[in-house]
């Protein structure tokens, strides 16, 4: 897909979004945009929710695959660089703790990890999906998307502090950044 083409899909992608999900799009923005005072996770550092918008709608962007993105949504790819929000568990100390979490009761849990950083990569992806029969933004965020967590949220793991090891025994690869 021209370059033209995708600029626009992700413009009216965003429209819609305000239209059939009012208030997703902003919050979306404000939790990347690290001035918006909401930032958390993968963020874009010294910017706002505004001009994050206008870089985004601006950008230079390409039709992109990857394995985690879910059948069904189209991902694209620009040159925006950011700070990612997870890390990998195997670059933490073995005995470093780590929180499991379900906070949007997904019934999955995944590791959080304070004190840390993830790096700087310089792209951004951003997936569209269908919602109630329109396309959407679904997400966007600097580097490659990560597969959700498929580790069950057993009783009692919501909240629970285990090692570095421990979590990557139980399956767990990244941890969000918190």
């Amino acid at each position: 897909m021209a370059n033209n083409e995708s600029r626009a899909r992700i413009a009216r992608a965003a429209e819609t979004t305000r239209r059939v999900a009012p208030g997703y799009f902003e919050k979306t923005l404000a939790q990347r945009a690290e001035l918006s005072g909401q930032a958390a996770g993968s963020l874009y550092e010294g910017i706002s929710t505004e001009e994050l918008e206008h870089k985004l709608l601006s950008a230079e962007w390409e039709s992109y695959s990857h394995e985690a993105v879910t059948p069904g949504c189209s991902a694209f790819k620009a040159p925006l660089p950011g700070r990612l929000g997870v890390v990998d568990l195997h670059g933490l100390p073995l005995d470093s703790v780590v929180t499991l979490d379900d906070r949007k009761n997904t019934a999955k849990v995944s590791a959080v990890v304070s004190g840390v950083r993830g790096e700087i990569v310089d792209f951004t992806v951003l997936i569209l999906g269908l919602e109630q029969g329109e396309e959407v933004i679904f997400t966007l965020h600097p580097g490659d998307p990560v597969r959700p967590s498929q580790v069950q949220a057993t009783p009692g793991l919501h909240g629970k502090t285990v090692s570095v090891r421990e979590a990557l025994d139980m399956g767990l690869t990244t941890a969000k950044v918190q």
